[in-house]
């Protein structure tokens, strides 16, 4: 069953000054944007190095401590000397034995209360503010699971390093594919959950450089084996869940835990055997899955119709200016309008433009149409910030380029805003219009076009779909994505939906520019036509 996010994003008023734009970030959600990595880095450079000083410090303490035994060993054998050829006459040697029994050993006693590594706890607490939450963890997991999904990625694959196809110098570890399995379980996930043990249990049998570290970090085969035996449970394979829990109680023989988990799952094969938990209707994964809103033509597999092939020009005819330097289009779609416009921004321009925002990236939102209030959901994970459009001299001047490639107002348009997306980071199914046709032509703005400048380079993924047109773009630096979210009529253009796809590798940056229909009464008139069709000069 196909899900369809119709997703409002909100608008700043373009009155807002640049100080309510560029304001202070109080949640970081690490995981939105690749931009916080390098502050996990040197968190993550604080802990080691904290370790590290508490490693010194149970050293120092050790040295202290074996120091002291070499030099009690060596007054031991004096005075156990002085016994055997009884000359226990020397009243110094008798005052300093009775001195050290007496005071010697309670400054030992204290010496050994005396716990270490508190400065070290306390400085970790100094750190807890800025370290990832719970959230960050649960949008780092998404974002990896919805990539799984969207491009059909081996589990097993992924967690030895291979992301759609290519081999990378990484892979996750034991640890790691438990806490996907448990993150997928608690939203019952029964057959991904399944696989990303299975993942881990592999990778657990691989030689471990330090397996000293396991027994604090966890966890063990016999811990693995457990999870697999109850995940195969809820699905309903009790077979092989049995074989989890004979495992599990392999590596721990005496876990009466463990036993008895079998007895019961070995009871209930018995009473329910043939028996499918999910019913004849409908399969576990199907009734699970909410995907559907960001489909597999991410990848840019999808046969693409016939007419959707299309050609370039150089345009020196949208606007008069275009005669002392014509501009590189690109047509994609010529109902409903979409167009790909080539070297827009210069690589100066996109560097400044994201050395700009880096600091001031916050969780993007949208709009609860319910309460009015903005909220920063799961269909939409990346960061952002908004620049008026005389910012500086690069967002005044694409603004006019802008304006002279579309033939629009550019006037009548909302801020620019700059995105970054992180891990998995993408946009679901939504439409960029703001008002349903029955509120039209009513005093409120609506937007007429949209306009992406891609600002980066992106590995793999982060490809914009037009599902209903199965037309997939995937970002090219300096090119900037326009479309018409209106037909000519003033209505709303529903084959403009369109999919943020997820990002597999790299930085993708984006800036976007959202253009009202007023103000465009002369520019672009409406006619009686619903088609969206745009006068194309070659």
């Amino acid at each position: 069953m196909e899900t369809i996010y119709f997703i409002i994003l909100g608008m700043l008023c373009p009155s807002s000054s640049l100080g309510q734009v560029l304001e202070d970030i109080g949640d970081k959600r690490y995981t939105r944007s690749v931009v916080n990595m390098d502050e996990l880095l040197v968190l993550a450079d604080y802990h080691a190095g904290n370790l590290e000083n508490f490693a010194a410090e149970l050293q120092r303490k050790a040295i202290i401590i074996r120091w002291a035994i070499y030099q009690m060993a060596n007054k031991q054998e004096l005075l156990e000397r002085s016994l055997h050829q009884n000359k226990w006459d020397n009243s110094l040697e008798i005052y300093s034995l009775v001195r050290h029994m007496q005071e010697d050993w309670l400054r030992w006693q204290l010496f050994m209360e005396k716990p270490v590594g508190e400065e070290n706890v306390k400085y970790i607490n100094t750190l807890k503010p800025n370290m990832p939450k719970s959230w960050d963890f649960h949008d780092a997991a998404e974002g990896l699971r919805r990539m799984q999904t969207v491009y059909a990625m081996s589990i097993g694959d992924m967690a030895q390093g291979a992301l759609n196809g290519v081999k990378y110098n990484s892979s996750l570890s034991a640890r790691d594919c438990m806490s996907m399995a448990k993150h997928l379980t608690n939203q019952s996930r029964w057959e991904q959950a399944e696989n990303w043990i299975e993942a881990g249990i592999k990778t657990l049998k691989k030689p471990e450089p330090y397996p000293e570290t396991r027994w604090l970090m966890g966890p063990n085969e016999t811990d693995f084996y457990v999870a697999l035996a109850q995940v195969q449970e809820k699905l309903g394979d009790f077979e092989d869940g049995l074989n989890a829990y004979q495992n599990a109680l392999k590596n721990s023989p005496h876990n009466s835990s463990i036993f008895q988990n079998y007895q019961l799952l070995e009871n209930k094969q018995q009473t329910f055997d043939g028996f499918d938990p999910f019913g004849e209707e409908q399969d576990a994964e199907e009734f699970f899955s909410d995907d559907s809103a960001v489909p597999h033509c991410c990848s840019g597999k999808c046969k693409k119709p016939k007419e959707l092939d299309l050609y370039c020009f150089y345009d020196t005819k949208t606007s008069r200016f275009l005669q002392l330097g014509a501009i590189k289009k690109e047509i994609l779609s010529l109902d409903p309008y979409v167009a790909l416009f080539h070297d827009m921004v210069n690589p100066k321009e996109r560097s400044l433009l994201r050395q700009l925002s880096k600091q001031h990236l916050k969780a993007s939102t949208t709009l609860n149409l319910q309460s009015g209030a903005m909220e920063v959901e799961s269909f939409r994970t990346s960061k952002s910030v908004w620049f008026p459009s005389e910012f500086n001299e690069v967002t005044q001047r694409l603004t006019i380029v802008l304006e002279q490639a579309t033939g629009l107002n550019i006037e009548w348009a909302e801020m620019f805003q700059i995105i970054n997306y992180g891990l998995g980071g993408l946009f679901e199914a939504h439409v960029d219009s703001l008002l349903s046709d029955e509120d039209r032509f009513m005093g409120k703005s609506d937007r007429i076009a949209t306009t992406i400048f891609y600002l980066s380079e992106v590995s793999q993924g982060g490809a914009t779909l037009f599902k209903k047109l199965n037309l997939t773009v995937f970002p090219q630096p300096g090119a900037a994505l326009f479309w018409y979210n209106l037909k000519n009529n003033g209505n709303a253009e529903p084959r403009s939906i369109h999919v943020g796809c997820p990002v597999i590798v790299g930085s993708k940056w984006v800036m976007s520019k959202w253009i009202f229909d007023q103000g465009q009464e002369f520019r672009r008139p409406c006619s009686k036509l619903s088609v969206n069709k745009q006068k194309v000069y070659k």
